[in-house]
């Protein structure tokens, strides 16, 4: 048990520090192209929202969500009703809003096409974290997962 905090403890520290005020939103993507980019469109523009309403808000890649952090993985995903999925990431950061993405999810889904001597670029926006940094700023907030 201690071995397991002290590791909590180093990926914390990693962390940017969180206020610890209310207003506090995590959206959680889990889910990659699989569905078309649809549950994407749908976090992204739930963010969008939340930050717009000065929710302090992050958007958390995890598991197969990871597939949006990397650079044209979003491009050309468009759900009829809503802006494409690029344009919805990318006002999601102009709105000072965070996109972190898992760091041990980073370091698997990373390798193209299963060339461990070949990384696809995560976008510079994008930052890995530990689930530690994500269950900060979820308390005393919210959260909703796709």
């Amino acid at each position: 048990m201690l071995e397991l905090q002290e590791k909590l403890q180093v990926s914390l520290s990693g962390s940017e520090s969180i206020d610890d005020g209310a207003n506090h939103y995590v959206v959680l993507l889990a889910t990659g192209a699989a569905d078309g980019g649809k549950r994407a469109t749908l976090a992204f523009s739930l963010a969008c929202t939340s930050q717009s309403m000065e929710l302090n808000t992050l958007v958390f890649l995890v598991g197969d969500g990871s597939h949006w952090a990397y650079e044209g993985h979003a491009d050309g995903v468009h759900q009829k009703g809503f802006p494409e999925l690029q344009e919805l990431i990318d006002s999601f950061v102009e709105l000072r809003g965070k996109i972190f993405i898992c760091s041990a999810c980073d370091t698997a889904c990373s390798v193209a096409d299963g060339n461990p001597s070949e990384k696809m670029q995560r976008r510079s926006d994008i930052h890995p974290r530990g689930l530690a940094s994500v269950l900060s700023h979820m308390i005393g907030g919210t959260s909703v997962t796709f």
